[in-house]
């Protein structure tokens, strides 16, 4: 779990969840949020799978790219800035093809406009299947977290 988690913020998560196509399409769930820190989660379904029967590494990537965006909100929460990858690396250790596939992201380095985050992914036995490494660019913005998710209800 992240070091002093945040409920509010996970709740907040949450809502986001539902309110991104893509991650309802992937299947990402926010389960822990603490102060630059998150962890998620897919579970894994046939759609996850590749031809040949294991996990597709865009999976892996979508997972690890997610959970560092939240660890980035977790950060200046309850403002609510734009981050954007800028370069994503996953290092891919072991497949997987069933279970739960797994990351906890945590900011390494952030010093605007730029942040370092790395990532570990994790099977349901806990096993490191993976690890990344990622920068995103980070705009500030005259918003808080609650006015996105606003904006987001009325768009849908």
């Amino acid at each position: 779990m992240c070091e002093a988690g945040n409920d509010e913020l996970l709740r907040t998560m949450k809502a986001i969840e539902e309110l991104s196509p893509y991650w309802t399409l992937i299947g990402i769930r926010v389960e822990d949020v603490g102060r630059d820190c998150a962890i998620g989660l897919v579970e894994v379904d046939r759609k996850h799978l590749q031809v040949l029967g294991t996990v597709h590494g865009g999976v892996h990537a979508a997972l690890v790219d997610a959970m560092a965006w939240v660890a980035i909100i977790s950060h200046y929460y309850p403002r609510y800035v734009i981050a954007v990858t800028t370069d994503l690396t996953v290092k891919y250790l072991k497949p997987i093809n069933e279970g739960v596939l797994r990351a906890k992201a945590r900011i390494t380095h952030i010093k605007e406009p730029m942040a370092l985050i790395t990532a570990e992914l994790r099977n349901r036995n806990n096993e490191l299947i993976g690890t990344s490494i990622m920068t995103y660019w980070i705009t500030p913005t005259n918003k808080t977290l609650s006015d996105l998710i606003n904006e987001l209800r009325n768009k849908s």
